[in-house]
């Protein structure tokens, strides 16, 4: 009796995996948007691993999956699954809510459903900032052949697509790459060639990775923002103009280098790599580890002068994200002060609303 109900059971298996199998699922989407584009082919993948297949027909389908965005309906980033017999609806708030819909359905079908199955539902997420601070293994925070060992897997292209597939997956909606230096890895600067040490074919390289990195952050509807600590240059910047002596990779917690002609090469790099990267959503700022000997005052006046000023110059929307500063004192030792809250909200309240969307703060605790 137990065989006989194991092979009935087989079989009804296999006649319900056959009728998904001869299933057509036309898929409406609109595909000059990469957002839409993304959502729809992670859907397609969904279903080809369910057995249904994908068609272009207008008509004759088994079953219709709309993607479309409804701002008026939703809020941003929430989504909402509309059943309706062989129609399956998906609106999102914006390009990022119509890819979790797109997710969510997948993640159904991959669970086991079918899509006669699938049940009416809308989500919207309760926090708005959801982000990962990525070290990268290059000019890292400190020198440590922790870092050193996956700076071949870092400039891997496929590791990328996986990671940022991870990250929406997991609805993620920001990433921050930092390290020491980011700007000569990703641009030659315009008035200062010099600085870069690398040849042209390498620089070629660097740029396409962080192009594609930025290029498929952005299909999948994540901001991206490079972030820094301060004040540091190229060791090539450095030693062709003395100055900066000692602020380059594998140096930290240096005095602060105010030369005028680092706050120029700076301001200046920082704009390129807005103009040069459309991508990239935006900058954050770090008050450290190369200020020491500096004033929380000076910090922020240097940081109005140089970086926030190389963001303001590009004539492009920016995000900001803004690091609490850790050191209350002209050391790199940590510390907090009223004097420095009060200097940090001033800082930013004056910037009003001269960046795109909200100033987000970031505060280290450890």
């Amino acid at each position: 009796m137990k065989n006989k109900l194991a092979i009935l059971l087989g079989l009804l298996a296999f006649v319900a995996h056959d009728a998904s199998a001869a299933a057509t699922v036309r898929i409406i989407h609109d595909a000059d948007k990469p957002q839409a584009a993304y959502a729809a082919r992670r859907l397609t993948n969904a279903l080809r691993e369910r057995g249904y297949q994908a068609t272009d027909q207008r008509v004759g389908y088994d079953h219709l999956i709309s993607l479309a965005v409804h701002r008026e309906r939703l809020p941003a980033e929430a989504f909402t699954i509309v059943p309706e017999g062989k129609v399956i609806t998906i609106y999102g708030g914006d390009d990022r809510g119509l890819i979790y819909g797109a997710l969510a359905l997948a993640e159904a079908l991959r669970h086991g459903r079918s899509l006669g199955q699938i049940e009416p539902t809308e989500q919207r997420p309760h926090l708005e900032f959801r982000g990962i601070k990525y070290n990268l293994p290059w000019e890292t925070y400190r020198p440590s052949s922790a870092l050193d060992q996956h700076y071949g897997t870092a400039r891997d292209l496929k590791y990328w697509e996986a990671f940022l597939d991870m990250m929406v997956e997991n609805r993620f909606n920001a990433i921050s790459l930092w390290n020491l230096h980011p700007y000569t890895f990703m641009v030659r600067p315009k008035n200062f060639p010099e600085a870069s040490p690398w040849s042209e074919k390498e620089q070629a390289e660097w740029q396409r990775l962080y192009r594609e990195i930025f290029r498929m952050a952005k299909e999948r509807a994540l901001d991206t923002y490079i972030v820094h600590w301060s004040i540091f240059v190229s060791r090539e910047l450095a030693q062709a103009h003395d100055v900066a002596r000692v602020n380059f990779y594998p140096h930290y917690y240096v005095p602060g280098d105010t030369s005028e002609i680092v706050r120029r090469y700076l301001r200046e790099s920082v704009k390129q790599v807005l103009e040069e990267y459309p991508d990239l959503d935006g900058i954050g700022i770090s008050h450290g580890e190369g200020m020491a000997e500096m004033t929380p005052l000076e910090r922020q006046q240097w940081m109005d002068d140089v970086l926030i000023a190389g963001m303001l110059d590009a004539n492009r929307p920016v995000k900001l994200i803004h690091r609490v500063p850790f050191s209350s004192g002209t050391s790199s030792a940590p510390g907090v002060s009223k004097n420095v809250e009060e200097v940090t909200r001033a800082a930013m309240e004056k910037l009003e609303d001269r960046f795109d969307g909200p100033i987000w703060v970031e505060m280290k605790f450890n």
